[in-house]
């Protein structure tokens, strides 16, 4: 699958880049929301986990700035957990959210949860160890 990862820590980028890369997906990663909408716009992703809180924008700018494909598949990731932004992003589109920290099981978990919803190919997604 391609994915899209939008957050502003490189650190977290990294990680979940060697993650997604190693269970066989293509992965993009953006520091800054507005490139991610422009590639977003461009780019045909499975996937976009798309980090809340960022210096300039966030998740609710991001969602409100792209052109959503309805076969995209969008995540949230924070640590900031608010009703009304969980709720605001699932109103524009967002098909659930991650808690920051999580691991990389949750990452699986969701992703075969929200693809199995689309039947999309999930390589290497059932060799959880």
């Amino acid at each position: 699958m391609k994915i899209m990862l939008v957050d502003d820590e490189k650190e977290i980028l990294t990680s979940l880049r060697r993650t997604l890369e190693l269970m066989g997906h293509e992965v993009d990663c953006f520091l800054e929301a507005p490139d991610a909408a422009k590639a977003q716009d461009e780019g045909g992703y499975d996937f976009i986990f798309v980090d809340y809180l960022m210096p300039e924008t966030n998740g609710i700018w991001f969602m409100k700035n792209i052109k959503k494909r309805p076969e995209t598949h969008i995540l949230l990731m924070t640590a900031f957990v608010n009703r009304d932004v969980i709720s605001e992003m699932m109103r524009l589109g967002a098909s659930g959210y991650l808690v920051k920290p999580f691991d990389a099981d949750e990452l699986k978990m969701n992703l075969s949860f929200h693809a199995n919803k689309k039947d999309l190919p999930l390589p290497g997604i059932f060799d959880i160890g």
